[in-house]
């Protein structure tokens, strides 16, 4: 208050729900009386809760317009293009965010965040992967997962001894524009450039990095065969429309099939990890405590997902996890309280976290290594979608259950079941090198339908 009593000021302090109950105006009737600033502060909207959540849900929006463009563009731009545009985007609107002055500009400028953001990891991710021999994509996966994870602490850090939101964006600027310059220094995937006929440009990539990593490979003398095609042969191809990849996915059926399954996975996967009441994130006091036990369960998940992986492989490991989370989901239905604080529910909901998190860290593998090259962007930013409006539908989905836990923990014993048994109509894509094309997505499961099993050699593919 900055009400005067015989000319000196008496400070009285207001809670939020006075300040909103009376009508009591920012500046005029009062002032913060605040260490940090907030967006809720700064644009005067402490009692318009659904205005500041807004702020976050546009960024997802963002997100999925990002991936929309992403399938279109991954393909026909190239993985690396499209994800430093992407990332120059997101960085440019973290940094001119700090200078925000009004509610109606902030709006835009998280919408231009989320699909600069989607944009520049889907991108990154699929652009690395495909550099990756099979035996090291686990390891790479995981890699990306635990580099994910160590986002929390950092985050932490700057927040913890930054207080003013503008330069927490602007440290956020900085951190992630230096992320994504590996994106401008080195060349596409040669694995799409062959997809399109671009044999040329392939080989001149393979030389720069058989020369990065200094491995005693004459080029020169290796021949690339594109579709049973020399590369004296090869002639680029006339690029498809992202309508023409549609229409090539509704065709093949196998491909067709295996991309709804995986659209099932990602969507249940992220359903559950936002339905759950419990989580790694609540267990302290503040919101720095939250986070860091959020990246300490995310970062369970990634460890235990090369052991589970190298010895079940993709389905099976897949199955695994989506079992044993169905399995705790109905286990926790059972009523033992032991404390205030714990109970069977909570614990058997920390450890369905864990495989739930674990599940759809190995979607973004095996999604990668069961798309063909030519749909790999489309598949992997539609599976993205999915996984993005079941993060909005979560926390809703759990609010219409209200306290009827058990209704809540039976269906999501029933979404974890569904995936795991959806999965087995899935191929196994370990020690099998990535499909190109559609077409080789059916012989995958032709080979694998067949009398006998399928040749594992070591990935007969150059790249």
């Amino acid at each position: 208050s900055t009400q005067s009593t015989g000319g000196k000021i008496k400070p009285e302090f207001y809670s939020v729900s006075t300040i909103c109950s009376k009508g009591m105006e920012q500046q005029k009737d009062f002032k913060w009386n605040l260490s940090r600033t907030t967006f809720a502060t700064d644009f005067d909207k402490i009692c318009h809760k659904s205005e500041i959540s807004l702020l976050k849900s546009v960024y997802f929006i963002g997100g999925i317009f990002g991936l929309i463009l992403g399938s279109i563009a991954f393909e026909s731009f190239g993985r690396r293009k499209t994800a430093a545009i992407g990332g120059l985007i997101a960085t440019l609107a973290t940094f001119f965010g700090m200078f925000t002055t009004s509610y109606g500009i902030m709006v835009p400028i998280r919408i231009l965040q989320g699909f600069g953001h989607f944009i520049a990891f889907s991108g990154n991710y699929i652009w690395v992967l495909e550099f990756v021999p099979e035996k090291h994509r686990v390891y790479c996966n995981t890699w990306s997962m635990v580099i994910w994870t160590a986002g929390y602490p950092v985050l932490v850090c700057v927040c913890y001894f930054v207080h003013s939101w503008r330069y927490i964006f602007l440290a956020a600027s900085i951190i992630v524009g230096i992320s994504y310059i590996p994106l401008i220094i080195f060349p596409d995937s040669p694995r799409l450039l062959m997809s399109k006929g671009k044999v040329v440009e392939a080989k001149k990539v393979l030389k720069l990095y058989a020369g990065l990593s200094n491995t005693k490979i004459n080029l020169d003398a290796i021949t690339l065969v594109v579709d049973g095609k020399t590369e004296n042969v090869v002639e680029p191809r006339s690029e498809p429309s992202i309508l023409s990849r549609i229409r090539e996915l509704l065709a093949h059926k196998a491909l067709l099939l295996e991309t709804v399954v995986q659209w099932y996975l990602w969507f249940s996967a992220c359903l559950l990890y936002y339905f759950l009441n419990f989580g790694w994130g609540s267990f302290g006091d503040t919101p720095y405590v939250n986070y860091l036990s959020a990246g300490l369960g995310e970062l369970i998940a990634d460890i235990t997902l090369v052991p589970i992986t190298n010895v079940f492989g993709r389905r099976k490991g897949m199955v695994f996890c989506l079992v044993v989370a169905c399995v705790s989901f109905l286990l926790a239905m059972i009523p033992w309280q032991w404390n205030a604080v714990w109970s069977l529910e909570r614990v058997m909901n920390l450890i369905a976290i864990i495989f739930i998190s674990n599940a759809f860290a190995s979607a973004y593998l095996y999604t990668n290594e069961l798309a063909p090259t030519t749909h790999r962007g489309l598949v992997m930013s539609s599976s993205s979608i999915l996984a993005r409006t079941a993060a909005f539908m979560g926390p809703f989905a759990s609010d219409i259950f209200g306290t009827n836990s058990l209704l809540k923990l039976g269906v999501n014993a029933i979404l974890a079941g569904i995936g795991a048994a959806l999965t087995l109509i899935l191929p196994e894509t370990r020690k099998l090198p990535m499909p190109e094309r559609a077409e080789d997505v059916a012989l995958r499961r032709q080979k694998q339908r067949g009398p006998q099993e399928v040749d594992i050699a070591k990935d007969r593919s150059i790249i």
